[in-house]
C-alpha cells in the first residue's frame, strides 16, 4: 500500500535542530504504527537529518530555509519562495492535517497550512513557548506541550502532553555487559557528561579544572568533548581516573544503560529523557539562543529534581560542593524526577493528533 492509498496522511514539518526535529521523527514513529495512517516528513537539508529518515524509512521532502534579518535584503524573496514552495508540497500531497514542532523553518508551511483550511497540530517543547508556538496561537487548531505550563496559550485548543522520545534513546541494554565493554568498573559511579550542540567548551573547562577532586574516588567518566576530545582524554591519563572520551556517540541509550549521574544542558530533549532513564543530573543551561534552557532548568530545579548550575565563574567554584550535594541527595533526586518527568511516556501526543484529525 502505498501512501496515496492510506486513509489518512499526514505532513510532518521540523526545523534543522536536534530539538525540534527529534521530537517530531518520535511523534511520526508513533503515527506509522496505526493502520491506515501515512506520514511525509519536510525538514531542511542536513545530513544527519536525512539519515535518521532514511534509516527510519520515512518519505520526506528537502524545504527552502528563510531566516528572518533586517539585515538580510533577500529574505522577503526567500520567505514568500519558502511559502509557495509550502503550498505546492501541500496541494501535491493531499493532507489531512500538518504537525509542526517549531523553527523559522517551519512558518512557511504553518501559513501554507492555514491557507489550504488544513487541520493544523503544533508541539512545544520548551518551558516558554517559542514565537512559532506564539504564532499558532492565532493558526493552529491543537497545541501541544511538554511543559505543564500554557503561558498566554488558548486553553481550550491545548494539552500538556509531554516530550516524544525516539524509540532508539529509549531502548534498555545490559549495564554489566556495556561497562565491560568501555573498560569500566561496575563499583564505580559512572558520570554521563553531555556537553551538547551548543556550548561544550564550558562543560569540558569545567571538568578539567576540576579533575583534582574526584581524583582517589571511586568516579569514572563518560565524557562527549565534541572538538576536544583528544586534550580531555590527556587530562583524564594524567589525572588517573577512569574515563571514556568520545567527540559524539550516535547510541545514547547505551550510555544512559551505564550512567548514575548525568552532567548535561538544559534543552528540553535532553530533559525528557533524563526523566525517561530517571536519571540524577546536574543541569546547566545555556545562557545564550534566547535563554530558554534557564526556565527548563528551573521548572525542574525548583522540584527538586535536578541540581541546577550557572554558566558563570561562581559556578566554576561551586562546581565540587555542587557534585558533593548530587552524590548525597541521589535517591531523593530520582524519586522527585519520577514526578516531575516531562516525558510522553503514554504516546499523548500521537492520542492527540489522531484524534485530532479523526
Amino acid at each position: 500500500m502505498t501512501m496515496r492509498d492510506k486513509r489518512l496522511k499526514i505532513a510532518i514539518v521540523s526545523g534543522p535542530t536536534g530539538g525540534h526535529f527529534f521530537p517530531a521523527l518520535a511523534i511520526g514513529e508513533g503515527i506509522v504504527k496505526e493502520e491506515g495512517v501515512a506520514v511525509q516528513f519536510f525538514v531542511p537539508f542536513r545530513r544527519y537529518l536525512t539519515v535518521w529518515l532514511e534509516r527510519k524509512r520515512f518519505e520526506y521532502r528537502i524545504i527552502p530555509e528563510a531566516r528572518f534579518s533586517c539585515r538580510n535584503v533577500l529574505f522577503p524573496a526567500r520567505f514568500i519562495y519558502a511559502f509557495f514552495r509550502s503550498c505546492l508540497y501541500l496541494a501535491e500531497g493531499k493532507f489531512d492535517g500538518v504537525v509542526i514542532t517549531g523553527s523559522y523553518v517551519t512558518v512557511p508551511f504553518l501559513l501554507a497550512a492555514k491557507l489550504y483550511g488544513l487541520k493544523i497540530f503544533v508541539h512545544e517543547q520548551n518551558y516558554l513557548p517559542g514565537k512559532v508556538t506564539k504564532l499558532s496561537r492565532f493558526i493552529a487548531g491543537r497545541i501541544a506541550v511538554s511543559f505543564p505550563f500554557l503561558s498566554n496559550l488558548p486553553r481550550n485548543r491545548t494539552f500538556v502532553t509531554g516530550f516524544p522520545i525516539v524509540s532508539d534513546f529509549k531502548r534498555r541494554f545490559h549495564r554489566e555487559e556495556l561497562l565491560e565493554e568501555f573498560g569500566l568498573s561496575q563499583d564505580y559511579t559512572t558520570v554521563l557528561i553531555l556537553g551538547g550542540s551548543q556550548g561544550a567548551v564550558f562543560i569540558n573547562e569545567l571538568i578539567m579544572e576540576n579533575l583534582g577532586c574526584f581524583k582517589g574516588k571511586k568516579i569514572q567518566f563518560i565524557h562527549l568533548a565534541g572538538s576536544q576530545k583528544e586534550g580531555l582524554a590527556d587530562r583524564y591519563h594524567r589525572h588517573k581516573i577512569q574515563a571514556m572520551v568520545f567527540d559524539f556517540y550516535f547510541d545514547m541509550a547505551r550510555l544512559y544503560t551505564v550512567a548514575d549521574i548525568v552532567i548535561c544542558r538544559a534543552g528540553a530533549g535532553t530533559l525528557a529523557e533524563i526523566s525517561e532513564w530517571n536519571l540524577p543530573a546536574i543541569v546547566i543551561p545555556y545562557p545564550y539562543a534566547g535563554g530558554h534552557q534557564r526556565y527548563n532548568a528551573m521548572y525542574f530545579a525548583e522540584r527538586k529534581s535536578c541540581i541546577m548550575l550557572e554558566q558563570n565563574s561562581t559556578g566554576f567554584k561551586k562546581f565540587p560542593e555542587l557534585f558533593e550535594r548530587m552524590m548525597n541527595e541521589m535517591g531523593t533526586i530520582k524519586r522527585n524526577l519520577r514526578q516531575t518527568s516531562i516525558s510522553d511516556v503514554n504516546g499523548d501526543n500521537v492520542k492527540r493528533i489522531l484524534e485530532f484529525l479523526n
